[in-house]
């Protein structure tokens, strides 16, 4: 199965102004997020310091990662990559 990394950034005007809403908005995301990994769609969630961008790493088709991604949507934006494994590096030098 191709693997993807997905680097996202928080839409800053989608943040609410209030703290209050601010805390709810952010505890839906976390909640969402938790969900993708326990569910195995996501395989590993990082934030970078600062705290309005990160990465996140799936396996699946790119039909299957955009479905994913657009789930958070219009919330954040994203940029996604295909990856190569070490083996499929392997593969590619011995052709």
């Amino acid at each position: 199965m191709a693997k993807f990394l997905t680097l996202w950034e928080m839409d800053t005007t989608r943040i609410p102004d209030s703290p209050e809403e601010q805390i709810r908005y952010y505890t839906m995301l976390v909640n969402m997020i938790k969900d993708d990994l326990k569910t195995g769609k996501t395989l590993e969630f990082g934030m970078f310091a600062g705290g309005l961008g990160g990465y996140v790493i799936r396996e699946g088709t790119e039909q299957e990662i955009h479905m994913e991604t657009m789930k958070y949507s219009p919330l954040t934006t994203f940029k996604t990559y295909p990856v190569l494994s070490t083996s499929q590096i392997e593969e590619m030098m011995k052709a």
